[in-house]
């Protein structure tokens, strides 16, 4: 099933048929089938004919709306789950402050386990004395959570030692001297670096929750991530263990010279539709070009199509494949089905 990007500003999407046209100007830019299409994305300025939107409710199509700078805002959605008995048994679950500790220490230990996983892979093979030390740091709080159920608020803590640990030595990995890198920065990013990683970020957050809704599950209710209004709390649980394959893409981009300096934009005003720029001049620091955006959505395009080695169940999966196996394990775990096994990044 197909993924679909639009990010033409400006474009109209109207059906005809079984197939959706992109207008830009009433000039012609693409046509695809819908048959196979399993997700569409919308980029920033782009609209959708009335028509179209039908089409999308009644075929369940899960459409998506990003801001331009990657500013999560919204989906269509024809009906919500019919899986009431899941979404009790979820509540049911994460209403016990023992069985949120638990998934948490899972979640957080995969996550480490996976940027280990990213490390080792990625360390170069001279002067890589820093990168082994963080292993070393990073995997005795990895085995301490394996080891033992903390409380939440420990759990947070040695993520946050964990994640502090890990962006500490990105320069070291990032040989693209163009691209220098000052530590993880957001709302809004203020270099190159951070942008591709909060882009990235928001392209991950989307495939998971699109997951998390087709399998039924409540997105706002989750174990790590406290609740909060309009915050998606399990979804933001879940991509955990999938952070550190969006950040070798984004290695893979930066060192390759795939994408460069000239796919950037700088100071540009903001607009209405990202909340996320400085206060104090209005401006976003650092953003996508139109060619920029369109190199990103490629590669995580690829990433997601890419097949992965995976453990539970055994075998070479899609990474989107593996969003939905995720998701259901974590679905047959609040049913008391099965234990919950997290990704692991062989």
């Amino acid at each position: 099933m197909a993924v679909v990007y639009i990010a033409d500003q400006g474009a109209l999407v109207c059906k005809k048929n079984d197939r959706l046209y992109v207008y830009k100007a009433q000039q012609l830019l693409r046509w695809f089938h819908t048959k196979d299409l399993a997700q569409l994305i919308l980029v920033g300025n782009v609209a959708l004919s009335t028509p179209t939107i039908t089409y999308l409710l009644k075929h369940r199509i899960d459409t998506v709306f990003i801001s331009y700078y990657g500013k999560y805002k919204g989906r269509l959605i024809g009906e919500f789950g019919k899986n009431v008995a899941l979404r009790l048994a979820q509540f049911d679950y994460l209403a016990k402050e023992t069985n949120r500790e638990m998934l948490a220490n899972i979640i957080v230990a995969a996550k480490i386990q996976n940027s280990i996983a990213l490390l080792k892979k990625r360390k170069p093979k001279d002067d890589a004395k820093s990168i082994q030390a963080t292993i070393i740091k990073n995997q005795a709080i990895c085995d301490l959570l394996k080891k033992n159920t903390l409380p939440l608020s420990s759990i947070r803590g040695y993520e946050g030692i964990a994640a502090k640990n890990y962006f500490a030595v990105f320069p070291a990995l990032i040989k693209n001297k163009d691209f220098p890198f000052n530590g993880r920065n957001k709302r809004p990013p203020k270099d190159e670096v951070n942008a591709l990683l909060s882009l990235s970020y928001t392209f991950l957050m989307n495939q998971v929750m699109c997951a998390a809704y087709i399998c039924g599950l409540d997105v706002y209710y989750g174990s790590l991530h406290e609740i909060d209004y309009g915050r998606q709390s399990l979804v933001l649980d879940l991509m955990e263990e999938f952070r550190p394959l969006a950040d070798n893409m984004v290695f893979t981009l930066i060192n390759r010279k795939e994408i460069r300096l000239e796919h950037f934009v700088y100071n540009v005003l903001n607009d209405e539709e990202n909340p996320e720029y400085d206060p104090q001049n209005k401006l976003l620091p650092v953003s996508l070009a139109n060619d920029g955006m369109r190199i990103i959505i490629t590669a995580f395009n690829k990433l997601i199509n890419t097949k992965i080695a995976n453990q539970d169940p055994p075998g070479n999966w899609s990474l989107k494949d593996i969003f939905a196996l995720q998701t259901r394990k974590l679905a047959n775990h609040f049913e008391n089905k099965k234990e919950y096994s997290p990704f692991v990044w062989l």
